[in-house]
């Protein structure tokens, strides 16, 4: 009995350590987690059309990314002449929605690309289109957005120089071909890029001429100082004849032609 008892208390030894050896948990792998997360951005710009008031936010709450709306820009400006209009469009053919004196005051809202013409908001609370001519500005006319004008039919493109360099401060004018230019004309002036553009009401048609016939000497690179003021360094080119309703996204181009071909 004595020789079964030490081999049985051996084995029963070895069981109770082989148990205790299943209660050790197995080493878990540590996670890392990662030290930089990859932020996701719309493949488009968040257009706002109105200023979302501010919303309360729990203060266990995670913030959600939010769009901010930009400020948006205004520019104050000065009539310079009495009787000045106020339009429906950015031209001389759109219907007058008022007049104004030397001295009043606007909001300019925005232009049309070309920046001959402002989009304003009067003190009598009238929305329309001024001509920059007749405005003193205080502020910077880029700042302000560009503004699409709809019901219209734009006319628009480039007066160069000779070798292709843009002409500034160029007046290119538009008339019906039957109109002696006392009524139913305008005129737009070339920007530093040498672009014009003239918008006329949508139901405008028939036979025009358009073309450069005058100059500005305080902003026109085409012109030399003289005794009278400047003068025109070339020959402006001739005016065009188009038909109304013109051909869309099409440009008419004008060059200045040299003082001696």
């Amino acid at each position: 009995m004595k020789k079964i008892i030490g081999p049985l208390l051996f084995v029963l030894l070895v069981i109770v350590l082989s148990g205790c050896s299943l209660l050790v948990p197995e080493a878990v792998t540590p996670t890392i987690a990662p030290t930089m997360t990859i932020a996701a951005f719309p493949t488009e710009p968040v257009v706002q059309t109105e200023i979302p008031l501010p919303t309360a936010i729990p203060p266990t709450a995670t913030p959600a990314p939010v769009a901010t709306a930009s400020a948006v820009t205004m520019l104050s400006a000065e009539v310079t002449f009495d009787n000045y209009s106020l339009r429906s469009g950015p031209g001389r053919l759109f219907e007058r929605v008022n007049l104004y004196t030397t001295g009043d005051v606007v909001s300019l809202i925005g232009r049309e690309f070309s920046n001959n013409w402002a989009l304003v908001k009067t003190q009598d609370h009238a929305i329309g289109w001024m001509n920059l001519v007749g405005l003193k500005l205080y502020g910077d006319l880029n700042a302000l957005p560009i503004f699409k004008v709809d019901d219209a039919q734009m006319l628009f493109g480039h007066v160069y120089l000779p070798g292709r360099i843009p002409a500034t401060g160029i007046v290119v004018s538009i008339a019906p071909s039957d109109n002696d230019l006392s009524e139913a004309y305008d005129t737009s002036s070339t920007n530093a890029d040498g672009i014009w553009a003239l918008y006329l009401p949508d139901d405008s048609k028939g036979n025009w001429f358009i073309g450069p016939n005058a100059y500005t000497c305080e902003v026109s690179n085409a012109v030399f100082p003289d005794s009278e003021g400047c003068t025109l360094n070339g020959n402006l080119p001739s005016a065009q004849e188009i038909t109304l309703p013109f051909a869309t996204g099409l440009a008419i181009e004008f060059e200045i032609l040299p003082l001696n071909p």
